[in-house]
């Protein structure tokens, strides 16, 4: 599950209890931020980012787990092998590419998951929060500021983002890794892919949904 995804459980999962904390959502986020600056994720001296980092965790074990995100993975990578994507950029397309294709179903899904969202990324730039949040290096610290003010320029997440945008995201991640990485020809495969399976995964979206917080639920 990618960071939008992590922050719609969360949201849903505080909602239930009451309340929604800005820095729970965010806490949920933290690891996935941690992947997209290529650092260790953070520790939190702060409780309610602690609970976030935990929820992140055994969401994720729920979500990849979860009946639909198995098939929609499956059924992704036999279509993207069948067209002669190579076997590791093919496995990683159909992990990663299925959660970029759900953030923006998710999006359809809960109204209240942006303003969650929103709120988490504004209190990550705040003195009292960004205190607590402990960052292996500096570095790793100033550019997670960078990206929280990347993604409060950006505003709400998005519900639909064209396939040939998507495409090259998921060609820039894979990049870095030169067993995964992919030409200009595996990106117009992925690309097709995109085109063909994202219906099934909008419409399907609700159903994980339902599949992950039941998972999340049966463990406690």
């Amino acid at each position: 599950m990618n960071f939008f995804g992590h922050a719609l459980t969360a949201q849903r999962s505080e909602a239930a209890r009451g309340a929604v904390r800005a820095e729970f959502v965010l806490g949920a986020m933290l690891p996935d931020f941690a992947s997209m600056l290529r650092t260790r994720p953070p520790g939190a001296s702060q409780d309610a980012l602690r609970a976030g980092l935990a929820f992140h965790h055994a969401t994720d074990d729920a979500f990849h787990g979860a009946q639909s995100f198995v098939e929609f993975s499956r059924e992704a990578s036999s279509f993207l092998l069948g067209r002669g994507l190579p076997r590791g950029s093919a496995r990683a397309v159909a992990h990663v590419g299925v959660e970029l294709v759900l953030d923006g179903a998710f999006v359809l899904l809960e109204s209240a998951a942006n303003e969650a969202y929103l709120s988490a990324i504004d209190c990550a730039l705040t003195e009292r929060v960004a205190s607590t949040i402990h960052w292996p290096s500096l570095d790793a610290s100033v550019r997670f500021e960078r990206l929280c003010l990347t993604l409060k320029t950006r505003g709400a997440f998005p519900s639909h983002t064209p396939a040939e945008l998507l495409a090259e995201r998921l060609r820039a991640i894979l990049a870095g890794r030169p067993r995964l990485a992919m030409d200009e020809a595996g990106q117009s495969v992925v690309r097709e892919w995109l085109v063909t399976a994202r219906p099934a995964i909008v419409s399907g979206a609700a159903q994980l949904l339902r599949e992950v917080e039941q998972r999340l639920a049966s463990k406690g």
